[in-house]
């Protein structure tokens, strides 16, 4: 590696024979405005101040070096040297407007290499897309430019940079002599001399320069790859195209989540990524083919891809509609079996609407979600991974054996939240609403349609109190936002405030709503007596839609028995198989073992716990001893949260052990001791 000090105009882009490559892994060129505008702003500031302009590092690795042509490839700096590029080319055609032909010809030199053929001539070549629009503009192909691409753009901003500097009494031999001032540190990279692009690439991102968690792992994965080109075309791009640019670190996100038995998180998607390929693959292509093939799954998902049946993706667009994304490292492994035919298309769809029914009674119950990303993550390996069969009565059944708050939520519980919780406030509830008036043959488009209250949101109306009567307040507290007294429409405004026969009437000539509506246009008054008997009435519609089909729990089956913290078991002289907690699954070999790493998911989730249990030398209720501490002169047996200066004690018998566990559970005001389980080995 040659880090040198260089002029982008004389060291770099002036030089003769030489061809800047932008390579695949790259991304598109997207500079905008703003940038564009600093840019010739310092070039200004340069020839203003007669003083050279730093703008950074240039890095690229040489490809191929003869006396004929240079090729390299640009590292870092794709974005500086293109817009450096397309400025030039805006001056060079107004040089050529005003007919100055010594710097025309300055400048064309700095453009093109006299004497090559086509594909030599310009002396910049981006990756594909942009490659295109760029050729265009230097043939001057204005017609088949793209008038939306950034090059497009900025040539045509730099254009009335340009003029507005002339208006200011510059010239345009001062604006390129401004070009002329801007410098680079150059590095260039020599492979023959064990420089690594993916590695010195890494290093100048971590100073601060803006990538994607997608932008990193392309570049990891093609990069230093002698197939890039080849593994850019047949898998990056199609997962692209699959998945949407956007959508790609969610991608990952829930890839590595199905993949890996730890929880990935946002801001270590990356270095997870490269840990998961470095222990499982050998080359770049065998994990490109693994995630082509997940990106297809996911773009169904999303709702990008509708290659299955139209009864599979309704429940997938269901999904997304009520923003469950957390079930997608399972949906990911169920897809893949099921692509691989280990489950047909009749029991992949019970389950996803199994699926479906929990998560819409988990959200009208109020069940918190916080526990749902292990829970999902670990499911499919608590259920099927063991044994790739009766996929259906395997989810089902666990679902009803748990004890914690993440069981399934049976009918009388679902139906007494849907008749007498709030559902206006909850993001659900067009959804639901929506479930009952399409759950016939003939639809209605939803879209643009608003959520309507019959008895008004506005307080103390005194039409409606007089409708209501005495009782008006506590109706009103108890039963605004209820499912009794919500309706779908596209007359809010029209409706308002007004008494509740016109309400009727508007109803009755305009909403199409004719399930939702039934009992509203029925009755003549709307009271408390109205609101409950709807409700009830939309209540057993919703507990029809959103059935299960029920399965019968097998006598001495072989299903694991999960036990909680208020499980009346003795576990003396037993051992542990795994623990679960917020739905992540922990397998440990002891009960010493098992604190531990409770104790260190703790201390990821929320180290603020622990650090406020160690500062009091924390201590089981009427015991004397410490078990928590920074101290450990005050602990038996102690042994260090990983790397925390935080000790606890570990000279405890099993049953202590449980106990321990309990109650760091019981200080902290986040979680729930019903969050916790244990499974026991047989």
């Amino acid at each position: 590696m040659q880090p040198y000090k260089a002029r982008v105009i004389r060291d770099l882009i002036g030089k003769s024979r030489r061809v800047f490559k932008i390579p695949v892994y790259q991304r598109n060129y997207d500079w905008k405005n703003s940038q564009c505008k600093k840019l010739f702003q310092d070039i200004l500031k340069a020839y203003d101040k007669d003083k050279d302009h730093f703008m950074g590092t240039m890095v690229y690795l040489k490809i191929t070096d003869s006396s004929q042509l240079e090729e390299v490839l640009i590292i870092d700096g794709q974005q500086r040297i293109t817009s450096i590029y397309i400025l030039l080319k805006s001056l060079y055609d107004y040089a050529k407007k005003e007919k100055n032909f010594k710097l025309e010809d300055i400048i064309k030199d700095y453009l093109f290499n006299k004497k090559y053929e086509e594909s030599h001539k310009l002396k910049l070549k981006p990756i594909k897309s942009d490659n295109e629009q760029l050729n265009y503009l230097m043939k001057n192909e204005f017609d088949e430019l793209s008038k939306e691409s950034n090059i497009y753009q900025n040539y045509i901003l730099f254009e009335s940079l340009i003029e507005e500097a002339i208006s200011k009494n510059y010239t345009i031999e001062d604006i390129l002599e401004g070009i002329e001032k801007l410098e680079v540190v150059e590095i260039v990279l020599d492979s023959s001399q064990g420089d690594e692009a993916q590695v010195i690439f890494e290093s100048i991102n971590s100073t601060g320069l803006e990538l994607s968690v997608a932008d990193l792992i392309r570049n990891y994965l093609l990069m230093d790859d002698k197939k890039q080109e080849f593994l850019f075309e047949e898998y990056w791009l199609k997962i692209e195209k699959m998945v949407g640019y956007d959508n790609l670190e969610e991608f990952f996100l829930h890839f590595l989540n199905s993949k890996l038995s730890d929880i990935t998180l946002y801001k270590n998607i990356y270095p997870k990524f490269k840990t998961y390929y470095e222990k499982n693959f050998v080359t770049h292509e065998e994990i490109l083919i693994l995630l082509k093939k997940y990106a297809y799954y996911y773009s169904a998902f999303i709702g990008r891809n509708n290659k299955y049946s139209i009864e599979i993706m309704e429940c997938l667009n269901n999904f997304n509609i009520i923003n469950q994304t957390t079930i997608y490292p399972f949906l990911l492994l169920l897809f893949d079996d099921f692509e691989t035919q280990k489950i047909n298309e009749v029991e992949m769809l019970k389950i996803l609407k199994f699926l479906l029914s929990y998560t819409v009674r988990r959200i009208i119950c109020e069940i918190p979600s916080n526990s749902l990303r292990g829970f999902y993550k670990s499911l499919y390996s608590r259920t099927i991974k063991s044994n790739q069969k009766d996929y259906y009565y395997k989810i089902v059944s666990f679902f009803e054996n748990i004890k914690t708050r993440d069981k399934i939520i049976g009918d009388k519980e679902f139906k007494n939240a849907l008749i007498y919780k709030p559902l206006y406030k909850k993001p659900i509830c067009k959804f639901i609403l929506s479930s009952i008036e399409n759950s016939t043959k003939e639809k209605i488009d939803i879209l643009n349609l608003t959520i309507e209250h019959i008895l008004p949101q506005k307080e103390n109306s005194i039409v409606w109190k007089e409708e209501i009567g005495s009782n008006y307040k506590n109706i009103y507290e108890l039963y605004l936002h209820t499912l009794g007294n919500l309706t779908i429409t596209g007359l809010n405004s029209e409706l308002g405030a007004k008494p509740f026969l016109e309400k009727k009437k508007i109803i009755s000539e305009n909403s199409k709503a004719n399930i939702l509506n039934q009992l509203i246009l029925k009755s003549n008054v709307w009271n408390e007596e109205k609101i409950l008997k709807r409700a009830e009435f939309l209540a057993n519609k919703i507990l029809k839609i959103f059935e299960y089909e029920k399965v019968k729990l097998k006598l001495n089956s072989d299903e694991e028995e999960i036990y909680n913290l208020d499980s009346n078991i003795n576990v003396t002289n037993t051992k542990p198989e795994c623990f679960i907690f917020r739905g992540e699954k922990i397998n440990v070999k002891s009960y010493s073992q098992m604190l531990e790493k409770f104790l260190e998911l703790i201390y990821d989730l929320d180290f603020k716990i622990l650090i406020k249990l160690a500062k009091n030398n924390f201590s089981l209720p009427q015991a004397k001893n410490t078990y928590i501490t920074y101290n450990k002169e005050k602990l038996r047996q102690p042994r260090e949260i990983v790397k925390t200066g935080i000790f606890f004690e570990t000279n405890l018998n099993s049953t202590l052990i449980i106990y321990f566990i309990r109650q760091v559970i019981q200080d902290s005001t986040e979680f729930d001791t019903s969050e916790f389980e244990f499974i026991l080995k047989q």
